[in-house]
């Protein structure tokens, strides 16, 4: 027998209690112009010319994605209070993801800068002889069109269908209250068609954020590769974003979603040398 929407709601209800925790959304900004140290998708990065610029083994200068200011917004204990993240990708058609090795922080890089020295000027930055998505021919490898300003909130997130733990935490759940659900079917196959996409809609997980629950346009890279189960934590997702004045704001393949994924431990010593990063698209 399918299950309705009756049949789920105290299932959903009671994976929502376990699985709440704290997020903070990313709203880009079409009427702010970014400076050097802001957070922000895309530009000219801050950064301090007195160490090495992120390269790939080929020196191939990487390319900014986004960075945040942790000093500009209260992340309470989840982030660092000070310094500054920033996420880069390779100049490649593939903005830079490594399909066989998605935690070799090669092609792509995650950069925390303990102290953020305001008086670095983007002519240093650019002196150095950066690429950016501001350059005549880049914008085929990367999925940001222009220089936004972020606008960051916090919010409440729950785990949704697209998390590869979400599955086992509903049949968990469904045992718990004495309901008994068929092994070897998905939940796909055991849901009425509605009650299945109102589910997925109750919880999307799509858009910007800092920490949180992931979504996929195709399938959680962690449910296959075990060694990926060690980045239990999503650090950051950019989601592609259209604007009806503006068109396109950001664009991974057809529509997709990038994410990038860290232990909690590690998240928790600001060790951000272990990263996987992934994105798909429709």
């Amino acid at each position: 027998m399918m299950m309705n929407d009756n049949d789920i709601r105290p299932i959903m209800e009671e994976l929502k209690k376990r699985t709440k925790q704290e997020e903070f959304t990313l709203k880009i900004s079409t009427d702010k112009v970014p400076g050097l140290c802001d957070s922000k998708l895309g530009g000219i990065p801050y950064w301090d010319i007195q160490k090495k610029y992120p390269e790939n083994s080929h020196g191939g200068k990487l390319m900014l994605l986004s960075q945040i200011n942790l000093e500009q917004y209260d992340f309470g204990e989840l982030l660092p209070k000070k310094g500054m993240l920033q996420f880069f990708t390779g100049v490649d058609d593939v903005f830079g993801m490594d399909f066989d090795e998605q935690d070799k922080q090669d092609t792509f890089r995650v950069i925390y800068h303990e102290k953020v020295n305001y008086n670095t000027t983007k002519e240093a930055v650019m002196s150095i002889g950066i690429p950016s998505n501001l350059d005549e021919g880049m914008l085929e490898y990367t999925p940001v069109t222009k220089e936004y300003a972020l606008e960051i909130s916090k919010t409440e997130g729950y785990m949704g269908e697209s998390d590869h733990r979400f599955e086992s935490l509903f049949r968990e759940i469904a045992k718990e209250q004495g309901i008994a659900l068929q092994e070897g079917e998905s939940l796909y196959n055991l849901l009425e068609d509605k009650t299945y996409e109102q589910m997925v809609e109750e919880i999307p997980n799509t858009g910007h954020r800092l920490l949180g629950y992931p979504f996929f346009t195709q399938t959680d890279p962690r449910q296959f590769e075990e060694k990926y189960s060690y980045y239990d934590t999503l650090l950051f997702q950019l989601d592609s974003d259209y604007e009806d004045k503006y068109g396109d704001l950001v664009l991974w393949g057809d529509c997709g979603v990038g994410n990038f994924f860290i232990n909690k431990e590690d998240l928790k010593n600001c060790n951000f040398s272990k990263i996987l990063y992934n994105w798909d698209c429709c």
